[in-house]
């Protein structure tokens, strides 16, 4: 009956997790706690789940006593108080591999005498097998080879058949430069030889021998073993194994356990590296076809992502792939799409990322591979058929996007995955950047387009006064707002309206308490302030909150001259908006000032007998707006070399109807501002500029201009005749545009050329 040993885990990280797996339901270890200052690490979570006690605080140390061995990973520094603490109750730590040697060879090497061959070294490779990543395949197989013979370091050589030349692909007491830049060719030097002559060498007192001191970095290497890789006659490199001065001496009986594990190495190494390169090329390149043809598709955002999952899917044979997109809202994610879904609908469910696999993989930008497994107690490892390896990886493109979640059970189109997931996490990371970047556009475009309305919708109100009702219901529309309030004061006096606030009188009182009282403090503080409430802050209120964020935005502070807008509780049009206010609405809401303020002092201006703005100067916010939009346009232009066109349209005669009947002339525009966006397409954008001019930005081609054209026309044409206004000669529409890129550089340069051409016209 075996002992059973007390193991203790410092440390509640990924690889933490990887030892955790490793020793538990092994019958010959008892792992007694596991240890993290993090209360959400995933090996705390884990460990909790399957009933291993967990330790955030200092209480660990009790616990920790009794255990046989303690294992902390290379990240101790991370845990430098803990380890000095348990260093100086005189207990046992080690590192991971040293704990893989225990798990495989079973022994406690408590005496320093040499351990016996590990009886389980057939598993303890079989599980190595399963390591797709390099680095760290190469790591523990060398970690294996250094502690089989009790050396102190090493490196794993691989042959390059192109150049005929070995290089490091792993090494330990080297420096990082050291293993980067050295190149051995075959038949010189030391492993040369080894590899040309396929035969082992033992090499003694190396620190005395004249031969072996040029160009070696390390120079209190006393012994050493070097020992070609060969599968099936080809060679794969060769395995360095050294002692360092005042170490024990390597002997003939090293050498042919050295030579017993290359045999074993070797064939895990050339299948791990007999990789079809053109085969994966291949599928790189149809995935990026795929992808292309993926972005230039008309359906939907959700629909584009479970067409990509689906996609990799069956071309990497994964069991599930599945994307979680970023929002506007900082560590939310929401279901972008999955092979599992037909379809998704509009409104997919939001994930919010505090803890777990998926939200560290988001939050820290590092991917995390885990794979399920359990051993019976001769460490036997369950087939692959049987396990699931889920890999986590962050999607990213100057900024965190998402996560790309796949499961496979083939180790075979796992190990084809490793080869592709750089590609793969670049490409589905720029394209996921994209799409996201083109919603964040439309909504930008749809934003700005309420934003244009505002001016002619506001002044088609014929009383000055009733203008200011509109006023908060206008705006709060422009940031989803549900609830809003609008305080206006001058010289005459001050007036409050409201929108959306509740009619019972008992809740409405409360409500508009709380209004006058943001209201002050923003006047006070004369800058604007935006406020969230959190479900956790619950228990800091007497009544729960009727709001869920507010925002104060004085527009306009002065002594004779007061406007402010409060806004309560955003109502998001799709799960990517963010559900409080924030630095966009801020953004939106300075052009609502600018769209305002004007209009805001001509009702002052009627109240002090001042000669009030026309309509034209009421429009220039828009024309700004028009401006920056074309600037961005520009700037998408250059980067993704795609045209776009300006073209304006003038309503002949409308300058002088709205001279007569500018009540009737504004009613006109605004029904011929909803008529013409519902008409254009969704990716342009729609302003009205002046009293008879209004621009679409276009990224038509320029071979189906003429089509925006007569479409927009015929559409106006259609509305004057129904109002009994259409006369050729006197009350029509024209158009003219300008090409980007073309003859003008600037926006305001296409502005000009299209102006200049309905002159002409």
């Amino acid at each position: 009956m075996k002992t059973v040993k007390n193991i203790a885990i410092l440390g509640g990280g990924e690889k933490e997790l990887n030892i955790l797996s490793e020793f538990h339901r092994n019958p010959v270890y008892h792992i007694i706690g596991i240890y993290d200052k993090d209360p959400r690490a995933i090996g705390l979570e884990i460990a909790e789940i399957i009933g291993i006690p967990v330790f955030t605080d200092r209480s660990f140390v009790d616990a920790f006593r009794k255990a046989d061995y303690i294992i902390v990973t290379d990240e101790r520094h991370q845990f430098k108080e803990e380890v000095l603490i348990l260093k100086n109750d005189d207990l046992r730590i080690i590192n991971p591999s040293e704990a893989v040697n225990h798990l495989v060879t079973d022994t406690a090497n408590n005496d320093n005498k040499r351990p016996p061959w590990p009886e389980h070294l057939e598993m303890a490779l079989k599980y190595i097998k399963r390591i797709t990543d390099r680095e760290r395949l190469l790591r523990w197989l060398l970690e294996i080879s250094v502690r089989a013979v009790q050396a102190s370091s090493g490196s794993i050589m691989l042959c390059s058949e192109e150049t005929s030349e070995l290089y490091i692909g792993y090494a330990t007491g080297l420096s990082p430069e050291v293993v980067s830049n050295t190149r051995q060719k075959i038949g010189e030097g030391i492993a040369g030889k080894v590899a040309e002559e396929k035969s082992t060498r033992l090499l003694e007192n190396i620190v005395d021998s004249q031969f072996y001191a040029h160009g070696r970095e390390r120079e209190n290497i006393q012994s050493a073993i070097s020992a070609p890789l060969i599968f099936e006659d080809k060679l794969i490199g060769v395995l360095n194994i050294s002692t360092d001065r005042d170490e024990r001496l390597l002997t003939k009986t090293d050498v042919e356990s050295i030579d017993l594990l290359a045999e074993k190495i070797a064939p895990i190494l050339d299948q791990h590296l007999r990789i079809d390169t053109r085969g994966i090329r291949e599928k790189e390149f149809e995935i990026r076809n795929f992808l292309e043809s993926l972005f230039k598709s008309d359906i939907g955002f959700h629909q584009k992502f479970s067409g990509l999952c689906k996609t990799l899917c069956q071309e990497l044979d994964a069991d599930t792939v599945t994307i979680y997109t970023a929002t506007d809202e900082g560590d939310w994610l929401i279901l972008g799409g999955s092979d599992q879904y037909e379809q998704l609908e509009e409104v997919a469910p939001r994930i919010h990322c505090l803890k777990g696999s998926l939200a560290r993989a988001y939050l820290t930008g590092k991917e995390i591979i885990l794979t399920e497994a359990t051993h019976d107690p001769s460490l036997q490892i369950k087939e692959s058929g049987d396990s699931i390896t889920s890999i986590y990886l962050p999607l990213v493109h100057n900024t965190p996007l998402g996560v790309l979640v796949m499961e496979f059970s083939k180790l075979e189109s796992l190990e084809q995955f490793m080869r592709l997931k750089d590609t793969l996490r670049f490409q589905v990371g720029f394209f996921a950047y994209a799409q996201l970047r083109e919603l964040k556009q439309q909504r930008k475009l749809k934003r700005y387009e309420e934003l244009s309305a505002l001016t002619p919708y506001l002044m088609g109100v014929d009383d000055v006064n009733a203008r200011l009702k509109h006023i908060p219901g206008v705006v709060a529309s422009v940031i989803n707002a549900s609830m809003g309030s609008f305080y206006f004061k001058s010289a005459s006096g001050e007036e409050i309206s409201y929108f959306g606030f509740p009619q019972n009188e008992l809740d409405r009182e409360t409500d508009v308490k709380f209004d006058n009282e943001l209201r002050e403090r923003s006047m006070k503080h004369l800058k604007p302030e935006c406020t969230s409430f959190l479900k956790s802050d619950i228990g800091t209120f007497d009544k729960i909150p009727s709001y869920t964020s507010v925002i104060s935005y004085p527009f306009f502070i002065s002594d004779d001259f007061t406007a402010v807008f409060n806004g309560y509780s955003k109502t998001p049009e799709t799960p990517l908006d963010s559900t409080v206010f924030g630095k966009q609405e801020l953004g939106l809401l300075d052009k609502v000032r600018d769209i305002l303020t004007p209009i805001l002092k001509q009702k002052k201006s009627l109240s002090d007998k001042k000669e009030p703005s026309s309509f034209n100067d009421l429009l220039k916010s828009n024309q700004k707006i028009f401006i920056e939009r074309i600037k961005e346009e520009i700037e998408r232009a250059e980067r993704y070399h795609h045209g776009f066109t300006v073209t304006l349209f003038k309503i002949v005669g409308l300058n002088e109807y709205y001279s007569v009947s500018s009540h009737h002339a504004l009613d006109l525009i605004n029904m011929l501002s909803k008529s013409v966006r519902n008409s254009a397409r969704r990716t342009d954008y729609f302003s009205w500029m002046e009293t008879d001019i209004f621009g679409i930005i276009s990224l038509e081609s320029f071979q189906r201009i003429g089509d925006l054209e007569e479409r927009i026309l015929g559409l106006i044409s259609g509305i004057l005749e129904k109002k009994g206004l259409f006369e050729r000669e006197r009350f029509s529409p024209v158009s003219a545009f300008s090409l980007y890129p073309g003859n003008s550089e600037t926006a305001s340069d296409l502005i000009s050329d299209a102006k200049s051409k309905l002159k002409a016209d």
